[in-house]
């Protein structure tokens, strides 16, 4: 394996950040917008980098606008044109779906990584701006999915669409009866989003018999303690899977 790889993942929410040492990460996590300009990133990564000169660099994003500042970094950073996920490079998934291209590379990068940890199907679970639910089966044909509003966006429209409704972001796990409008907010959207995710698992275990799930994305420490299936959490899974398809590409 290389022994320096730069990942970053460019989330709607963080741009995260991860250097590769061997099988050890050390990470970074910023924030998305506003885009600052390069002098600022490049501010950041200097620092990030010390004195580790990365050898090779990986790149997923899911915002368009901060594409090309980001590949431009990580090709002066590394030295090399970056690696960019997307579904036609090679990824060792087979994409069993309508528009392949449709599907976000910050999901392909988790299923990758969750399918290098576990044999047979899978779901990944990623609980970030959007709550996602990826399916990869024994075959690792990635063959669909799920996608609906994560936690704090379901916050966000609560308040934007109505006239008295706070903004809460929920910081802490509540009891399901909310005992005012800020409790019931947060006891609405977590247990709400916990009881939507196991529903959800439920229906794609009928369809393919027993399959693993693999929790990931800012949220899974709120919502996991209350889900009623086991899981693996793996908080670095899509940059893991990043380094993965580096390897697969560059190696």
């Amino acid at each position: 394996m290389t022994d320096k790889i730069l990942t970053i993942d460019i989330g709607n929410s963080n741009i995260n950040i991860g250097l590769f040492k061997e099988d050890t990460i050390r990470t970074l996590s910023l924030g998305t917008r506003p885009l600052k300009d390069r002098a600022f990133y490049e501010g950041v990564l200097s620092e990030f980098l010390g004195n580790d000169q990365p050898a090779g660099a990986v790149l997923s994003s899911v915002v368009p606008s901060h594409d090309g500042l980001f590949y431009g970094l990580l090709k002066a950073f590394s030295g090399e044109e970056p690696v960019v996920v997307t579904h036609s490079i090679n990824t060792g998934l087979i994409f069993d779906v309508a528009e392949p291209e449709s599907i976000g590379a910050d999901r392909i990068a988790n299923a990758v990584a969750a399918c290098s940890r576990i044999n047979g199907s899978l779901v990944v679970v990623d609980l970030g701006t959007a709550t996602t639910i990826t399916v990869v089966d024994r075959e690792k044909r990635l063959t669909g999915g799920v996608i609906m509003p994560g936690v704090e966006m379901m916050c966000v429209a609560l308040n934007r669409q109505t006239g008295k409704l706070p903004l809460v972001m929920p910081a802490f796990l509540p009891g399901p009866l909310g005992k005012d409008t800020k409790s019931s907010i947060i006891s609405g959207v977590v247990y709400g989003t916990a009881g939507a995710v196991d529903r959800l698992l439920d229906e794609m275990s009928v369809m393919l018999g027993e399959i693993r799930t693999v929790l990931t994305g800012g949220n899974a420490p709120l919502i996991k303690g209350l889900l009623k299936r086991e899981y693996i959490h793996i908080p670095e899974l899509t940059l893991t899977g990043l380094r993965i398809i580096f390897e697969r590409n560059r190696g």
